[in-house]
């Protein structure tokens, strides 16, 4: 037997060995539950029990986008925005996140969602 059939018969034995061993690898297209936590559209990221909420602020507009545990896109029933404890602006579904006017001088924002029969809240912090 010559050295290249030997090696080829080792390098087949150990591909043969790792195929059970396959079913846990990742190839990187499915993201695990509560795995993901960058923020996707330049603003703050935060989670509330298995969705994520990242509150983006610019040009005048407070933008929500609402994901699951895997980050896959939800849409809420409703939601609003609470400025520094004392204005409440509502938000609107604008086709693939919640918007609404923004109050700039505001430092700290209160989000608040309705998904499916939840109510998730998250308060971010714009403080320089």
């Amino acid at each position: 037997m010559s050295i290249a059939r030997i090696g080829a018969a080792v390098a087949g034995g150990l591909l043969l060995a790792a195929v059970p061993f396959l079913h846990y690898a990742s190839f990187g297209s499915a993201v695990a539950s509560h795995a993901d936590h960058e923020p996707r559209y330049g603003g703050q990221l935060g989670m509330v029990g298995d969705h994520h909420i990242e509150l983006r602020r610019r040009n005048g507009l407070v933008e929500a986008f609402v994901s699951d545990a895997t980050r896959h896109p939800v849409q809420p029933r409703a939601g609003w925005v609470v400025f520094d404890r004392t204005r409440l602006e509502p938000l609107r579904w604008d086709g693939h996140h919640l918007t609404g006017a923004d109050q700039r001088q505001a430092r700290e924002t209160e989000v608040v969602v309705l998904v499916e029969d939840q109510r998730l809240a998250l308060s971010f912090d714009w403080s320089p």
